[in-house]
């Protein structure tokens, strides 16, 4: 499992605004975790997936349709586990930018939020985000 996001700076101290989400062991490889959010001002739901180790933050919402990703069933990756897909119409993304890998959507991401695995911790670290109850 690696310890952070990509990009994240080891040595620099976690945000003040940091909020903990959930504890790392509760996000298998190629699983999700549910949670909700205040994004730019409206309650969202999000999902946190975990691939190559590596744990990735996003709203729940395909770039298709107005529909959660997990809104059919609570597997958000594809049978070969490489894809984050919808399970609505099974648009797909990939899993470490969000960007859209199916024709109809190309072009579109899912809106990506910062998150930071920390001692056993994952953590929002969104500016424009709160974490809900």
């Amino acid at each position: 499992m690696a310890p952070e996001t990509p990009g994240a700076d080891l040595s620099a101290p976690l945000p003040r605004t940091a909020a903990p989400i959930c504890p790392s062991a509760a996000l298998a490889e190629l699983g999700r975790h549910r949670f909700r959010v205040r994004y730019r001002g409206d309650p969202r739901e999000a999902i946190l997936v975990r691939f190559r180790g590596v744990a990735y933050g996003y709203l729940n919402q395909c770039v298709h349709m107005p529909k959660e990703l997990d809104c059919e069933h609570c597997h958000v990756f594809d049978a070969a586990g490489e894809s984050i897909r919808c399970s609505m119409h099974g648009i797909t993304y990939a899993p470490t930018t969000g960007e859209c890998l199916s024709e109809i959507c190309a072009g579109e991401s899912l809106t990506r939020l910062r998150v930071q695995e920390r001692d056993g911790t994952l953590y929002l670290t969104e500016k424009r985000t709160t974490l809900l109850d």
